[in-house]
C-alpha cells in the first residue's frame, strides 16, 4: 500500500530529537510527530532528555500499536492512551499539570484508505505534507492558517529583548481552549479539532511529510518551493537537504533576520509513495 523510500530525524544542535517519524506500510499508514519544545517550570518527566522528547516517544508508541480505524476514533484513542500514560507516570490526574507545562506535539498521520482509493491526513498543526501526483506538480495539502506569524513574532520579541521562554509559556497555557490553539496533548476537547484533509490515491503518488524544522527549507530560507523540495528529495535524499538546511543554522546572530526561535531545530522527514 505505502512504499518508504527515504526518511530522516536530525536532531537540533546539541539536542537529542524531539520529532519522530513511522509507519505502518502495509497498512497504509504513516506519521509524523514534532514535539513541543520544553517551556514548562517544572519538569514532569525529568529522568528523559526533556518532555518533549518523553512525550513524542509516547505518541509515537502509541501510533505503532493502536488498532487501524477511522482517523477521528485513532486519534481519539491516541489522545486517551497519552493521558493514561502521563497519569500514570506522574502519578496525578493531568488536570493537575500547570496549563502552560502540558506537554503537546505537532502531528500529521496518513492513512491510505482502500475503499475511497484516497489519502486522509489529520493534522494538528504544525507539519507540513506535500503530494506530488504521477504527473504534474507537487502541491502542499491544505491546512488550517496558522494562529499568529510565529516568525514575525520571533523578530518582534528578540528585537525587544523579550523573557521569551515566558511569553511561550503563557501562549502553552492556551492550547486546545475554544479561545486558543488546537495539538495534539492530553485534553479530551483536542480530537474534535483535529484538522482532516483528502487526496487522491492514485499508484505512483509521492508524498513528503515533514516537520517545520525541515520545512525551514521552503518558508523560512526560501530555498525551494513545495514541488521543488519534494522533487530534491527524490532525487538527491533527504540526507542532502539536512545538510544543506543545516548550513544556515551556525550562526544565532541571524536568529533575528529570519524569524526564529532556536538557531537549530528538530528536522524529520519521511518519504513515501503510494503503491
Amino acid at each position: 500500500m505505502l512504499r518508504v523510500l527515504d526518511h530522516a530525524n536530525d536532531p537540533g544542535k546539541g539536542r537529542d530529537s524531539e520529532d519522530r517519524v513511522g509507519h505502518r506500510a502495509a497498512e497504509g499508514i504513516a506519521w509524523i510527530v514534532d514535539g513541543a519544545t520544553d517551556m514548562c517550570a517544572t519538569r514532569l518527566f525529568p529522568e528523559a532528555p526533556s518532555d518533549a522528547f518523553w512525550f513524542a516517544d509516547a505518541a509515537h508508541d502509541l501510533l505503532r500499536t493502536l488498532p487501524a480505524g477511522a482517523p477521528e476514533a485513532v486519534v481519539a484513542a491516541l489522545i486517551d492512551g497519552l493521558r493514561e500514560r502521563v497519569e500514570a507516570h506522574t502519578g496525578a490526574p493531568a488536570g493537575r499539570i500547570p496549563p502552560g507545562d502540558m506537554p503537546s506535539a505537532a502531528l500529521t498521520r496518513l492513512h491510505v484508505d482502500p475503499a475511497s482509493k484516497r489519502m486522509v491526513f489529520a493534522s494538528f498543526p504544525d507539519c507540513t505534507a506535500i503530494v506530488l501526483p504521477a504527473a504534474g506538480p507537487a502541491r502542499p495539502v491544505a491546512k488550517a492558517p496558522p494562529r499568529l506569524d510565529e516568525q514575525a513574532q520571533a523578530r518582534a520579541l528578540i528585537a525587544a529583548g523579550a523573557e521569551i521562554p515566558s511569553v511561550l509559556r503563557a501562549q502553552r497555557a492556551m492550547m486546545n481552549r475554544p479561545d486558543g490553539y488546537p495539538v495534539l496533548s492530553v485534553h479530551p476537547a483536542a480530537a474534535a479539532r483535529l484538522d482532516l484533509r483528502t487526496e487522491p490515491a492514485a499508484a505512483g503518488t509521492r508524498v513528503l511529510l515533514c516537520t517545520d524544522g525541515f520545512y525551514r527549507l521552503v518558508d523560512m530560507y526560501g530555498l525551494y518551493d513545495d514541488d521543488g523540495l519534494i522533487r530534491a528529495a527524490l532525487d538527491g535524499g533527504l540526507a542532502a537537504l539536512v545538510g544543506r538546511l543545516r548550513g544556515f543554522e551556525a550562526d544565532a546572530a541571524e536568529n533575528a533576520r529570519f524569524g526564529r526561535f532556536k538557531t537549530s531545530d528538530d528536522a524529520a522527514a519521511l518519504l513515501l509513495e503510494i503503491q
